[in-house]
C-alpha cells in the first residue's frame, strides 16, 4: 500500500513538473510575441517618422540642386567676325512619360524625374533657360534665351545607366541688340553616361542668332 502510495505522489509530482513547465514555455512565448509587436510598433512608427522627415529634406534640397546649370559654348558669328561665347543653361522638365515604368515607378513624372525612368527610355517636356556670361560681342544679340519643346531619351547600354541617346526638338527664342524678338525652330541631340548624370548635347537654331551651341549636360538627382 506503502508502495502505491508513493508512485501516486511520484505521479502527481511528475504531472504538477510537466504542467509547470508547459506554462513556463507557454509565458515565454508570450513575452517573445509582445516583445515582437513592440519592436514592429517602434520599427514603424521610426520608419513613418523618417519618411515624414525625408520629405522635408528631400524636395528642398533637390531643388537647390537643379540650380547648379550646365556649361554651354554658343556661336557668335556676326558682322564678319566669328567666335564662341560661353554661358550655362539649366535643365528643367515639367512633364515626362517613362515607356517602361513598374510597380515602384507609374507612367508620369512632374519636375522630379528618377534617373532610371528618364533613361530607361521615355519622352518629356523640356524648358531650357540660358545665359551667356560675357555677352555675343559679334551679333550683338541679348544674353539671355531659352529653349522649350519635346525629347524622346532611347536607351543604348545597360538599361540606358551606361549610356544613352537622345533627341528632340522645338521652339527657340532671343532678342537682338534692339531688343526685338528672334524665334524659331530648334532641333537637338545627346548622349548621356554615368546613370544620367553627365552627358554631351548639341542644338541647332533655325534663323538665330546665335545657330549652333554644345554644351556638356550635367544633372544632380
Amino acid at each position: 500500500m506503502a508502495q502505491i502510495n508513493v508512485n501516486i505522489n511520484n505521479s502527481r509530482r511528475k504531472r504538477v513538473g510537466d504542467i509547470s513547465h508547459n506554462l513556463a514555455q507557454i509565458n515565454a512565448v508570450r513575452r517573445l510575441v509582445i516583445l515582437f509587436l513592440i519592436n514592429m510598433l517602434f520599427t514603424f512608427s521610426v520608419n513613418a517618422q523618417a519618411e515624414r522627415e525625408n520629405i522635408f529634406i528631400k524636395y528642398p534640397s533637390w531643388a537647390l540642386m537643379q540650380l547648379i546649370p550646365s556649361p554651354v559654348f554658343f556661336e557668335d558669328n556676326g558682322n564678319g567676325r566669328h567666335g564662341t561665347e560661353f554661358g550655362f543653361e539649366w535643365q528643367v522638365t515639367p512633364l515626362s512619360y517613362t515607356f517602361k515604368p513598374n510597380k515602384y515607378l507609374g507612367h508620369f513624372s512632374v519636375l522630379m524625374v528618377k534617373p532610371v525612368k528618364k533613361f530607361s527610355g521615355s519622352a518629356e517636356i523640356f524648358f531650357t533657360p540660358q545665359f551667356v556670361t560675357g555677352g555675343f560681342d559679334n551679333t550683338k544679340a541679348k544674353r539671355y534665351m531659352y529653349n522649350t519643346g519635346a525629347r524622346v531619351y532611347f536607351p543604348l547600354a545597360q538599361g540606358g545607366e551606361y549610356l544613352s541617346f537622345s533627341l528632340g526638338a522645338g521652339y527657340y527664342s532671343q532678342k537682338n541688340e534692339f531688343n526685338s524678338k528672334v524665334e524659331g525652330i530648334m532641333y537637338e541631340a545627346g548622349l548621356y553616361s554615368v546613370f544620367g548624370m553627365f552627358g554631351l548635347k548639341f542644338a541647332y537654331k533655325q534663323n538665330a542668332l546665335s545657330k549652333y551651341n554644345i554644351g556638356f549636360y550635367i544633372k544632380y538627382y
